[in-house]
């Protein structure tokens, strides 16, 4: 019948490393080392970068925001600076309002002879400041000039309806309106820019009312040129980049810090006006310049004359270091994992070759053969696993080594057990029939056994040392048991090879059979030395029984008995060695010579002999 057929599907065992559900899903297969390379550059990189980036951003944001409020603080400092300016102005009039000649030329004719000491004073007033003050102006409540530092006394000065202001659609034209504003003012009022009659060119004028008891009585103007307000604009040293843009109420550019010429007297940006008709004091926006460029601007009202200050800066130029900041962060960090991802991709190729060549280097282990060499690896941990590879190939191979020389030496073993059973049978049949007849039954019983217990005892000692032999003290105690007291032992360590353990026994079995039957073993003082020793010459085996206290003997037995016979077949033919016999009257002297190849020093190895059979 035929078993070697697959087994029924039914009682099929999933395969290993396989899901036992038929539906299952297949798994993905594990990714490569340096794909998990990879994963550890990116994910260890792009945090770093996100970080970098993260701090660069905040660090120029940070500058950014200094940035932004030196802007502020220019701004107001500019605010500061133009108002300090008109204030020195206002203060001017203050004190020229106060002079008894002001009253004097109000009540003379225009431009007479009582407006000269005016007019005197205000020229050196003027003088002292040339680049602030650029004329003087005295005018009645009618809007009639009285006095005007332009022009010499007695000399007819035109009337405030002969001023003239830039055509804006946003505003009046009319200098009724502004006169009429002038008087309405509780203080200095800070007029638009406007084109004066006398100076053939744009001016800006501060007026104040000139009071007495309480009333009005004149109003007393102080003209100023736009480009003193650009002076005071350009004494702050802004920044490259920077913008400062002055409107008066009528929405037009009066002063500016960068193209002057082209944007004078236009006007201002939408984002500017809308912030002059509104009532917020400073703002901060975000706009566009007339060429289309994004830029931030501060604005700021002035206290008096509804003028706005408006401080602009190219975004670029703000921010610009955070973008480039941010972009070299960006860039240095994406570089940076990009190099690492490079790096990744080819060291995990050189490393997992390495670690992939452990997969063959274990198969080869598996089945017995050495792994080849490789070069040496770059990381510790595959050379330990290599190491260990090599080390455990090494014991499979030495334990199958072993484990050849174990069945080897077993079957050997079974050979020699095998072998040493038919020997032992055979020298028991040998002893049965070659015994003599001629003694009583019980007697013939009681010698086989002996010798047969011999045996058997020589047989338990090859047993325990694995049929290899044994020690010729052990040999020499357990034949002699029952004369413990009587037998003293003494001699160098020795092993008997396994041929010669049992007609040793059997020889010491006969030797001492003898002494219990007729020599010293026989009475109770009688006792017996075993000596042995190894031959200097050959090193061969020299054991000496001597008996001593026993019987005296007469000589030699008259003949040879069963026993000696056996002792001597023993000795020459089994042991291949000589044995010598004294029956000196005081005990049985016995030498027995065993050649070095049935015994050697304990621990030294035996040298091979034939093995012999029984005769």
């Amino acid at each position: 019948m035929d078993t070697s057929r697959a087994p029924s599907p039914s009682l099929a065992l999933p395969q290993a490393g396989r899901s036992a559900a038929p539906d299952a899903a297949p798994r993905r297969p594990p990714a490569r080392f340096r794909t998990h390379l990879l994963r550890l550059a990116l994910a260890t990189g792009l945090p770093l970068v996100a970080l970098a980036v993260g701090l660069t951003w905040w660090v120029a944001a940070g500058e950014r925001n200094v940035a932004m409020r030196a802007l502020s603080r220019s701004a107001e400092s500019l605010q500061a600076d133009l108002e300090r300016e008109l204030r020195i102005t206002g203060v001017v009039l203050d004190i020229l309002g106060t002079s008894p000649s002001l009253d004097a030329a109000l009540a003379g004719e225009a431009n007479g002879a009582d407006a000269a000491a005016f007019l005197a004073r205000g020229r050196a007033v003027i003088d002292r400041t040339p680049t602030a003050l650029h004329s003087i102006v005295l005018v009645d409540l009618q809007g009639r000039p009285r006095a005007n530092t332009l022009l010499p006394p007695d000399t007819a000065s035109p009337g405030i309806d002969q001023l003239r202001f830039p055509d804006t659609p946003a505003a009046p034209n009319d200098p009724r309106i502004y006169f009429a504003k002038f008087f309405r003012a509780p203080g200095n009022y800070i007029s638009p820019l406007y084109l004066g009659p006398n100076a053939g060119r744009p001016l800006i004028g501060v007026t104040r009312v000139v009071r007495r008891d309480g009333r009005p009585v004149g109003m007393l103007a102080a003209n100023i040129l736009p480009s003193s307000l650009s002076e005071a604009l350009r004494g702050q040293e802004l920044r490259p980049g920077w913008i400062a843009t002055l409107l008066d109420a009528r929405h037009l550019v009066i002063a500016r810090t960068a193209q002057e010429e082209a944007f004078f007297a236009r006007p201002g940006m939408d984002w500017m006006v809308d912030f002059q008709r509104g009532a917020e004091r400073s703002a901060m926006v975000r706009a566009l310049a007339r060429d289309g460029t994004p830029i931030y601007a501060v604005l700021r009202r002035l206290q008096r004359g509804n003028w706005v200050l408006a401080l602009s800066v190219p975004r670029a130029v703000i921010d610009g270091p955070l973008r480039r900041a941010v972009l070299v962060a960006a860039t240095g960090g994406a570089l940076a994992v990009a190099l690492a991802v490079l790096l990744a991709l080819v060291l995990g190729a050189r490393l997992g070759e390495e670690v992939e060549a452990l997969g063959p280097d274990a198969a080869m282990v598996a089945r017995d053969q050495p792994p080849p060499l490789r070069a040496p690896p770059r990381v510790r941990e595959v050379a330990r696993v290599r190491q260990a590879l090599a080390e455990a190939g090494a014991a499979l191979r030495a334990r199958a080594a072993a484990k050849r020389e174990a069945e080897e030496h077993l079957v050997l073993l079974l050979r020699e057990v095998d072998h040493r059973a038919k020997n032992a049978l055979a020298v028991a049949l040998s002893l049965i029939r070659l015994a003599p007849r001629d003694v009583p039954p019980a007697e013939f019983a009681a010698a086989a056994e002996g010798r047969i217990t011999a045996m058997a005892r020589a047989h338990a000692l090859l047993a325990r040392g694995a049929w290899t032999g044994a020690e010729l003290q052990a040999l020499a105690e357990s034949e002699l048991p029952a004369h413990a007291g009587q037998v003293r032992l003494s001699g160098p360590p020795a092993r008997l090879s396994a041929e010669a353990v049992q007609p040793v026994a059997m020889l010491l079995h006969e030797l001492a059979t003898n002494a219990a039957k007729h020599g010293a073993l026989s009475v109770p003082g009688g006792s017996v030395r075993i000596e042995w020793r190894f031959l200097a010459a050959d090193r061969a085996l020299r054991l000496d029984w001597v008996e001593a206290g026993g019987p005296r003997l007469a000589g030699a037995p008259s003949r040879r008995s069963f026993g000696l016979r056996l002792m001597t077949q023993l000795a020459e033919r089994q042991l291949a060695g000589r044995l010598a016999l004294d029956w000196a009257p005081d005990g049985l002297r016995a030498a027995l010579t065993l050649p070095a190849a049935r015994v050697a020093p304990d621990g030294t190895p035996l040298a091979a002999a034939p093995t012999t059979r029984p005769a």
